[in-house]
């Protein structure tokens, strides 16, 4: 069976930004493991986001035959009302290929059934039934990329093969003169096992959308600043998605843009070190360029003057932050009263979940007062604790990067690490 799937079923529109990105051009990524992964796709099928029961089989018509005589036997109106998993995995090795196992599922599908004798005396008979499947297990075989040249906002999933192998097959009619076609059942068990097994491995392949829906395509996120819209936040993907031995990661853009002025791109590749993705091995880590804060700041300064009170302060320039391993220094260097000031504060970033929308985290950073410095006669202390006040202020309630979490994570499970080699920021997942 081989089935192409385009997650999210729409087009890129067209490019508004300057430039085609690739790899190198990367602000911020998202890193998993394979316990990761799988833990992911089994907190999905526990937390009931993808949620089977309630929706419909087609159809199944077939004709038996008894004998004497021939029928039309039809089970319509199936509807799943029972549905769970008791194990799943996904294996990453090295291969852009991977398996996803739902292993012992079980069904219980609700039905109508109609008997129709095709010959006289046409005799007809219907009722409800329950189609019990268990001890089931479903396995594919899928690659995930993108083409980010034309279209850098969505996955493209191939599910390169997909088996279903049923272990118990229980049909139970019900209603009408259900006892004496009861009987049959083990006569037509072999014509109705392999048009479920139809039915069910057709539906289960397309139900399976929804599992890399939720495993990959809610990452993106395209153009969005919900708190200031105004700054376009890009997150457009620029590699397809890399597999190694036990783990992978997603590259995006992290980029930050003004609507009014889309060709002033702040990054430059020689901002970005090459990061490694697998440093902490840590079963979800995502990861922000200490560039992508700048290219906020640089854009709120810019556009918005979001970080001067123009009857107090004026900065010069945008604040520029730094990652050491210890803290977050923020440098500040701005006009009062005619004299030119530099301040240094230092900082820790404040992550915690988007207050409407759970699979993102809102991130920023808070300061506390390290250095200043001016040979002015101004009252230095005051001056730094308006300017810190503010800052801190715009960064708390305007000026805030937002990241594609998960539907099943929360901010409260991440702790961060400000790595000053590869100048990223790494909310790493804990257990």
């Amino acid at each position: 069976m081989y089935l192409q799937i385009i997650l999210m079923q729409f087009q890129c529109e067209p490019s508004i930004f300057p430039r085609t990105l690739y790899p190198e051009d990367s602000a911020q990524s998202i890193f998993f493991t394979q316990a990761g992964l799988s833990q992911y796709l089994n907190n999905l099928m526990n937390s009931g986001i993808w949620d089977i029961v309630g929706q419909k089989f087609p159809d199944i018509e077939t004709t038996l035959n008894l004998g004497v005589t021939k029928v039309d036997m039809m089970l319509t109106d199936m509807i799943v009302s029972e549905f769970s998993v008791d194990e799943s995995d996904i294996v990453l090795k090295n291969n852009n290929a991977i398996p996803i196992v739902l292993a012992n599922c079980r069904f219980v599908i609700r039905f109508n059934w109609k008997i129709q004798q095709v010959s006289y005396p046409y005799m007809t008979d219907q009722g409800t039934g329950n189609v019990i499947v268990s001890d089931t297990d479903f396995s594919t075989l899928c690659s995930v990329n993108c083409d980010y040249d034309t279209c850098p906002n969505h996955l493209l999933a191939d599910i390169l093969h997909a088996d279903l192998t049923i272990g118990i097959l229980k049909i139970v009619l019900e209603g009408g003169s259900s006892w004496m076609y009861q009987s049959m059942i083990n006569l037509v068990m072999g014509v109705l096992h392999e048009e479920m097994q139809r039915v069910i491995s057709h539906f289960m392949t397309n139900n399976l959308v929804d599992v890399l829906n939720n495993l990959f395509a809610n990452y993106i996120s395209y153009r969005n600043n919900e708190m200031d819209y105004t700054i376009l936040k890009d997150e457009r993907f620029v590699s397809p998605w890399v597999i190694g031995d036990g783990y992978g990661y997603i590259l995006f853009s992290g980029y930050a843009y003004s609507r009014v002025n889309t060709s002033d791109e702040f990054i430059t590749r020689d901002m970005l070190k090459e990061i490694v993705q697998n440093k902490f091995n840590a079963p979800f880590q995502l990861t922000v360029s200490e560039a992508a804060f700048n290219n906020y700041y640089y854009i709120y300064h810019k556009y918005q003057n979001a970080f001067s009170q123009p009857d107090v302060f004026q900065l010069l320039e945008p604040p520029v932050i730094e990652f050491l391993n210890s803290a977050a220094i923020l440098t500040v260097k701005l006009s009062a009263n005619g004299s030119k000031v530099e301040l240094k504060m230092k900082g820790a970033p404040v992550y915690l979940n988007h207050p409407s929308q759970s699979h993102k985290l809102v991130v920023y950073f808070q300061f506390e007062k390290y250095e200043i410095s001016s040979e002015s006669d101004l009252n230095l202390e005051a001056l730094q604790d308006q300017v810190l006040n503010f800052i801190n202020y715009q960064m708390q309630n305007w000026v805030m990067y937002i990241m594609i979490n998960s539907k099943t994570f929360d901010a409260t499970q991440f702790i961060y690490i400000l790595d000053s080699t590869d100048k990223v920021l790494r909310l790493i997942r804990r257990g």
